[in-house]
């Protein structure tokens, strides 16, 4: 059952409603009442993982049920599901997952030899043209990131242009010598790239709506380019900062920033707790991750509390998603309040 373009609507609770109730009655396809269900809401959100970090994205979905998201979250992952992914259909690639009345989650596997960060803006046009055609706007989110804020504050916040966060490695000054670099790189490919401003942005997140999706075209045919001296991407973090796509999807999406004519929305460094304690998400960026992070080893060896990311993640590992048992629940909470203390004393 597909609706046509004139008659989608942001919000159609009533419509929503019929779904569920229609939903529940054995009788009918839920594939294809779910196909119903993409035509009526606006918003795409989506993510993706590999290997442990399943246990991100499990918290990323109880964070954005907490913040009053309803509706499909699309998740994109090599290799196998975790034990959480139960109860799953399939209609054709797609396996979904019902995890509340209002809240479902569309699986998509990757290829095997898929470096994912590399994929985000194929991904999110696969996402627009394909997956979900009526979508007016879409939402990326690593996995590593916890929402702190109404899902309201987003959808508000991508109506001011494509929505940004900045980097803990920003500003980067307009006249430093890797933006001269990217200059210089992009001129053969016909792709200006202009620096005015110091904002070096996080590849973590960005959101905008379906009327600004050449943005995504111009990360992607920027990253195309970039294959031409990178060769093969199958890590971030290559050769050096030295390197002009040492960040390899970051820059890539930096370089789409500075070349951009769309109107952009980059919030500042506390956006992501980057700097300070912010209000909109919290993101474990870097090598440790909450769900692997031996706390007060941490502390002893750098004298480091726990960031406010590993106490959010913490706080959201038990619904609608359950990634911990009781048991487990209860010495990882002790270990962190343990830690830091800890680091208190040390400090």
């Amino acid at each position: 059952m597909i609706l046509t373009e004139t008659f989608q609507v942001e919000k159609d609770f009533e419509s929503f409603n019929l779904f569920l109730k229609i939903f529940r009655t054995p009788t009918v396809d839920n594939c294809q009442i779910i196909n119903y269900q993409l035509s009526i809401i606006n918003s795409i959100v989506c993510t993706f993982f590999e290997g442990h970090y399943h246990k991100g994205v499990a918290v990323l979905v109880n964070s954005l049920s907490v913040s009053g998201y309803e509706g499909v979250i699309w998740v994109g992952y090599k290799g196998e599901l975790p034990h959480w992914a139960t109860g799953l259909k399939t209609e054709n690639e797609v396996e979904i997952m019902r995890v509340t009345d209002r809240l479902f989650l569309h699986f998509l596997k990757f290829p095997s030899d898929a470096f994912l960060p590399f994929c985000k803006p194929s991904f999110l046009l696969n996402l627009l043209d394909k997956y979900q055609p009526s979508g007016e706007q879409i939402f990326y989110f690593d996995c590593d990131i916890v929402i702190k804020c109404p899902f309201s504050y987003f959808e508000k916040w991508v109506s001011y242009g494509v929505a940004l966060c900045e980097d803990m490695n920003s500003p980067l000054s307009p006249t430093h010598p890797l933006r001269y670099q990217w200059v210089e790189y992009f001129k053969k490919y016909n792709i200006v790239v202009r620096q005015t401003d110091n904002q070096y942005v996080n590849g973590g997140f960005i959101a905008l709506k379906r009327s600004k999706k050449g943005f995504l075209e111009l990360w992607e045919n920027v990253q195309n380019a970039m294959l031409d001296d990178v060769k093969e991407v199958k890590t971030v973090g290559l050769k050096d900062r030295t390197y002009l796509f040492n960040r390899t999807d970051q820059d890539a999406l930096n370089v789409a920033k500075d070349a951009t004519t769309e109107t952009l929305s980059i919030a500042d460094g506390d956006a992501m707790d980057f700097r300070g304690f912010g209000y909109i998400m919290s993101h474990a960026a870097g090598p440790r991750k909450p769900w692997e992070n031996n706390w007060l080893m941490h502390v002893l060896k750098n004298g480091q509390s726990p960031a406010m990311t590993d106490r959010l993640f913490l706080q959201h590992t038990q619904y609608p998603l359950s990634i911990y048992t009781k048991k487990q629940l209860f010495f990882k909470k002790m270990h962190l309040k343990i830690a830091v203390v800890l680091a208190r004393i040390l400090t």
